[in-house]
């Protein structure tokens, strides 16, 4: 079923208009309120127009608003489309270093737990270290203790030929025969 079309009358300029709407009454109001007051300005601005050359003059002014809204409207897209690929590479990086971070949270953690085992080997091992340190010392002190009651004859040298009596050669004999 179609919706019946509303019409409303509106001036603009020195003219009344009859416009037809299809739906918003109120918006088609406010469109002809903003033509009228843009062909008030043309017409303030330049009193000598006539009616027509003062709605050609308004027109070919909204013509060039509706392109500079257009122009914006497009840079902000294009903003929008740049911050919307910006936000996307953010995510992105945001993910990764997340990723990172709980990889390096997670060797942190193996490597903690791999530093609490160490200590505890280590711990164990200098207390057996301890314990055979302390028998090595008490069978270190006994030796010593043994080794002080050896009698002094057998940590004496025997230096060969210091007391015997010097052995004399031929030719020391012969000299010695000459001599008498």
């Amino acid at each position: 079923m179609k919706i019946p079309r509303k019409r409303i009358k509106v001036r603009i300029g020195k003219m009344t208009y009859s416009l037809s709407a299809d739906e918003d009454i109120a918006e088609m109001r406010d469109i002809a309120a903003t033509a009228d007051a843009m062909i008030e300005q043309v017409s303030k601005k330049s009193p000598g127009l006539n009616e027509t050359s003062a709605a050609v003059l308004a027109l070919v002014n909204a013509v060039s608003m509706m392109q500079d809204a257009y122009e914006k409207t497009r840079i902000a897209y294009g903003a929008r489309d740049e911050a919307v690929a910006a936000k996307e590479e953010v995510k992105a990086e945001l993910s990764r270093v997340r990723e990172q971070f709980w990889s390096i949270k997670k060797d942190l953690l193996y490597y903690r737990n791999l530093c609490d085992v160490y200590e505890s080997k280590l711990a164990e091992l200098a207390s057996t270290v301890d314990a055979d340190f302390f028998e090595d010392s008490k069978l270190s002190k006994s030796k010593n203790r043994k080794k002080r009651t050896k009698p002094l004859e057998d940590r004496q040298t025997i230096i060969n030929g210091v007391d015997e009596p010097e052995e004399t050669s031929e030719e020391d004999e012969s000299t010695t025969a000459d001599t008498r």
